[in-house]
């Protein structure tokens, strides 16, 4: 449970809650994240979240984050990390690409934020990636390019699933060797009779159900 009404944040756009507004047509944010409910109650939340953000951009961050000693400090990334420079691929199909940070950067990455919190008196959690609907992140990464070029690449939208999915698994298993708890947003999500009810539009971010369950089961955990 918590420790003095403290909690501690290191993370991308889905900590800050940014969801596709349909009838806007637009980005916005969630106003009931579990952190926005938490303060209304009391309790101290420090978030270093930023949209975009990857776990090796957090590291870059860390001399100038104030950390929050007997906080849990959660840690969610994987989603940043895993994308690929679609403009990229749709300029040169036949050609390997990399994801933002590599899979041994990114375990690196976590491992020295993990250390991070440990260092300063807090309980790092690892928060495992939510996973992907691949069909429909494929229709909107690929609005304004060679949309062809790009399937000629991946060979499926199944294909951004599989790679997303590694990143899932090096979050689980660096937080296991790290003997660090897990928060498992992913399984959260596959428990859903169909987690595409709970995403946004462009298949990357939760909707305003998705956000209810992650806030249902991270009040239950730190309050």
């Amino acid at each position: 449970k918590m420790t003095d009404n403290q909690l501690f944040i290191f993370g991308d756009s889905i900590s800050c809650g940014v969801m596709y507004d349909e009838s806007a047509h637009r980005y916005t944010l969630c106003r009931n994240t579990y952190d926005r409910v938490l303060r209304t109650q009391g309790v101290a939340v420090k978030s270093y979240a930023k949209p975009g953000c990857t776990a090796a951009d957090a590291v870059r961050m860390l001399d100038k984050a104030e950390p929050l000693p007997g906080a849990p400090c959660v840690i969610e990334f994987g989603g940043n990390d895993s994308d690929l420079n679609w403009e990229e691929v749709a300029a040169q199909p036949d050609l390997p690409h990399e994801a933002k940070v590599s899979l041994s950067d990114f375990h690196d990455s976590l491992l020295r934020l993990i250390a991070y919190a440990r260092d300063n008196g807090m309980r790092p959690v690892v928060s495992i990636p939510l996973p992907v609907v691949p069909d429909r992140y494929f229709e909107w990464v690929s609005q304004k390019l060679d949309r062809d070029a790009i399937l000629h690449y991946l060979g499926s939208p199944e294909f951004i699933y599989r790679w997303q999915e590694r990143y899932a698994y090096v979050a689980l298993k660096t937080a296991n060797e790290a003997n660090c708890p897990i928060f498992d947003l992913r399984g959260l999500f596959l428990d859903q009779r169909d987690f595409r009810d709970m995403m946004s539009r462009d298949g990357i971010h939760p909707n305003e159900a998705g956000y209810a369950v992650i806030r249902e089961a991270a009040l239950k955990r730190w309050h």
